[in-house]
């Protein structure tokens, strides 16, 4: 019984932070594609301060990847070649939820291979 009444009081504060987690990744989805992690973070971290400014409610540590994949895409991303770390798994997740291919330069050949396995 206690779970289920931990689950219910984070599925609530999930529903109230929906309004300014949901602005924030629009906008990373939609201008953050083209950046580094330093000035993604600066932006998000930018945005926030103006979700806080504008009493919107959003999750404290927020997380774009989090947000928008679950974690088992993720994995699965991990597995077919799209490598762990954070900027890439943003990346995956804004290939994923685009829809549009976009365009990606990759010297390595990983995002290549990632795509080609998906």
């Amino acid at each position: 019984y206690v779970r289920w009444q931990n689950s219910i009081a984070g599925f609530r504060a999930s529903i109230e932070f929906s309004i300014g987690d949901s602005l924030v990744a629009s906008g990373f989805l939609s201008y953050l594609g083209a950046f580094d992690t330093s000035y993604r973070a600066q932006i998000v971290e930018g945005w926030l301060n103006e979700l806080k400014d504008n009493t919107i409610p959003f999750t404290e540590n927020y997380d774009f990847a989090k947000f928008l994949a679950k974690p088992t895409d993720v994995r699965q991303w991990n597995i077919d070649g799209l490598p762990a770390d954070n900027f890439s798994t943003e990346n995956g997740v804004i290939v994923s939820r685009s829809l549009r291919w976009p365009l990606m330069i990759d010297p390595q050949g990983q995002a290549n291979k990632w795509v080609r396995n998906m």
